[in-house]
């Protein structure tokens, strides 16, 4: 009980901390709902913490997508189309790059005369030299930005967990109805051979699985894999023991009760990740794609941090191993029971959303490192 003590005494000290109250945030989407799934959820923490915050995105139809009604009705948080010129732009006190988008140039100067203050927020990362780099500051375009890393360790900013999720997943956690015949799974992937692999793997457990996917890459990647063509709203009974059901894209609150009531997420990204750790559930993760194999590089620093939090084991390997597999970098292992595979593996989840909690969310983290540099 103490850490969501320390969550909620967090919350206070933020609310009556004397810090200006509004942010800009500027969002370019390259990873479809990952960018702007990352850059909404912060925006919407900061405005429930009170902040005034503008959200500049240049996609508003993947934003209008996961975004929901209380986005709409919230009063702090304004969502504005971003064009190239920005002719009215007026900046906040806190401006926030996100993955390292560029501004146009009459951002630039007004940024310059106002003095503001300007946070480069990077994509989240496990490997150890993001610590070096965290709060650095930065010389560019006129003015000094400081990099603010999202990652996994104290050293770094840490994860976004806002209050509402926290208290799901302590419901959760209190009236966890588990339907013990059927086993659910959401599904929300790129393009990706391997899911045939997982289904089968399934396909031999006692349990029958039920396949929540999620219409986009990740509905079109399964159609494609199974040579099927189902549609959202659609039903499909793939062998006796799995059943897919498709369903449109939803909003990001929407999407956090899917996970939090499956005993399996398989995700990609960045923004389904974070979600999926910390909902403690089993997960795979189809991680984005860069050249050099680069991907597969931060993967590995994933586990070698999941490693200082939980004492590796048999069962450790094997998921690793697994996770691998599933990205395209390592021999399927041989699992011959996954019912007792997934038993094994919960723990590891659990501590690990444990920890991501005890780091605290990475909007406060960010404020407080704001304030810093106020004083």
């Amino acid at each position: 009980m103490l850490l969501f003590n320390d969550f909620f005494l967090n919350k206070f000290k933020l609310m009556i901390t004397k810090i200006e109250n509004s942010f800009d945030i500027f969002c370019t989407v390259l990873d479809n709902y990952g960018d702007a799934g990352v850059c909404l959820r912060l925006a919407r923490d900061l405005s429930l913490k009170n902040f005034n915050v503008f959200l500049y995105c240049d996609d508003l139809k993947t934003l209008n997508t996961i975004k929901d009604k209380n986005d709409e009705e919230n009063p702090n948080l304004h969502i504005k189309k971003w064009d190239s010129a920005l002719d009215d732009y007026n900046p906040s006190k806190y401006v926030i790059q996100a993955f390292s988008c560029r501004l146009c140039q009459n951002a630039i100067e007004k940024i310059k005369k106002n003095k503001v203050k300007v946070v480069n927020l990077e994509y989240l990362s496990a490997e150890k030299w993001i610590e070096d780099c965290h709060k650095r500051p930065s010389f560019g375009d006129g003015f000094t930005s400081y990099f603010f890393f999202p990652g996994f360790t104290k050293k770094t900013g840490g994860i976004i967990t806002e209050e509402k999720f926290i208290k799901k997943l302590i419901e959760n956690k209190k009236y966890n109805h588990k339907n013990n015949e059927i086993r659910k799974v959401t599904l929300f992937s790129y393009e990706n051979s391997h899911i045939k692999d997982i289904l089968s793997l399934l396909a031999k457990s006692a349990k029958k699985s039920e396949i929540t996917v999620f219409e986009g890459k990740a509905l079109n990647n399964l159609n494609q894999q199974l040579k099927i063509n189902i549609l959202p709203g659609q039903h499909f009974d793939l062998n006796e023991k799995i059943s897919i059901k498709a369903v449109k894209m939803v909003s990001q609150d929407e999407y956090d009760d899917y996970l939090l009531s499956s005993e399996l997420n398989l995700v990609r990204g960045e923004d389904s990740i974070v979600r999926a750790m910390l909902s403690g559930k089993p997960f795979l993760w189809q991680i984005y794609v860069q050249e050099d194999n680069a991907h597969i590089l931060k993967l590995m620093s994933f586990f070698d941090r999941l490693e200082e939090v939980v004492k590796p084991s048999e069962t450790f390997l094997t998921l690793k191993d697994l996770m691998l597999a599933y990205n395209d970098a390592h021999e399927v292992p041989l699992i011959d029971s996954y019912d007792e595979f997934e038993q094994n593996i919960n723990e590891i989840f659990k501590l690990w959303s444990i920890h991501l909690q005890n780091l605290g969310s990475l909007s406060d983290n960010l404020c407080d490192f704001l304030l810093s540099l106020n004083s």
